[in-house]
């Protein structure tokens, strides 16, 4: 255990059980974006979880405003007949995807004409100049949060509980004081969503974090995104850290610990966080096929597992 300095966590999908918060929020805005602009109405339950797990496990998927993106544009670039034949197309498309993210959508869709669609939508673009955008985090955030989050009043907004209140923290207080003690409070979080959604969701475990080591990269440049290791670099580096416990679930994780640990000549043992999949199977078996140090249902499991590869 004393092998290791810190330990690491994302938060959506290893911290928070996100299908009923982001995940509904990509459907809820990607169906508003092609209603407003197509006047369909019968995208309505065209994407899936499933289709959202496609797209993060190409390993540039971390941020759900570029995948609600990539969805919306390939249904406008597509125009699919029937929300079958839309499904399956998202799947080839996030097939085909890889860490270039959003870009590598462009590129695969190069052939349907999207200039006219990439214009419309302005993304990426700081959310007052991007209805995506804004939808996305107006659904999200609900009025509050978001003019603190934007310092705009919101526009879209049609009234009904935010998104954000529909997150389910999944690690527990004894679990954290745990970490917390036998780490001496090198715990950091690293993750794509912004201080504010953290510090909302994670209030009964916040302090358990160092503050000064946390990388909230939805407030940080577009440029330091995962699988960028700028954000653990950081972490790391603030802590005085060497070795770390990395706890993600995702490829864009195991794709930023594994630069991490090149560019900085840190030692990261990777635990795959799997419990809050769409399909946990499928999960697995990505972990187990990049050769991660370990796999956990759930942060829970954590303490023993690094005892475990502690002493191995």
């Amino acid at each position: 255990m004393l092998s290791f300095d810190c330990v690491l966590f994302d938060i959506d999908g290893v911290l928070v059980d996100i299908r009923k918060s982001y995940n509904a929020a990509i459907k809820k805005t990607v169906e508003y974006m092609l209603k407003s602009i197509t006047d369909r109405r019968s995208f309505r339950g065209l994407v899936t979880d499933q289709i959202i797990l496609k797209f993060r496990q190409s390993g540039g998927f971390n941020n759900d405003t570029d995948t609600t993106y990539a969805i919306t544009l390939a249904m406008l670039a597509s125009q699919p007949k029937s929300v079958a034949e839309g499904r399956k197309f998202l799947m080839k498309v996030a097939g085909n995807a890889d860490e270039g993210g959003y870009v590598s959508v462009e590129k695969f869709l190069a052939n349907y004409d999207i200039e006219k669609w990439k214009k419309l939508l302005n993304y990426p673009a700081p959310v007052k100049d991007s209805m995506l955008a804004r939808v996305f985090d107006e659904l999200f955030y609900g009025p509050e949060l978001f003019r603190k989050q934007n310092s705009l009043e919101p526009k879209y907004w049609a009234g009904g509980k935010p998104f954000i209140k529909n997150d389910r923290i999944d690690v527990s207080i004894k679990t954290m004081k745990k970490l917390h003690e036998m780490f001496r409070g090198n715990l950091a979080i690293v993750s794509g969503r912004s201080r504010l959604a953290a510090e909302y969701s994670l209030r009964p475990v916040m302090k358990y974090f160092n503050l000064d080591a946390c990388v909230f990269l939805e407030d940080e440049k577009r440029e330091y995104a995962k699988p960028n290791p700028y954000a653990i670099k950081r972490a790391m580096k603030v802590m005085n850290a060497k070795t770390a416990i990395y706890a993600g679930d995702s490829a864009e994780d195991l794709l930023m610990a594994r630069r991490a640990e090149k560019e900085a000549g840190v030692k990261i043992a990777f635990v795959g966080i799997y419990g809050n999949s769409p399909n946990p199977a499928r999960t697995v078996a990505q972990f187990r096929q990049e050769g991660v140090e370990a796999v956990a249902k759930s942060v829970s499991q954590l303490i023993r597992i690094i005892n475990a590869i502690g002493k191995a």
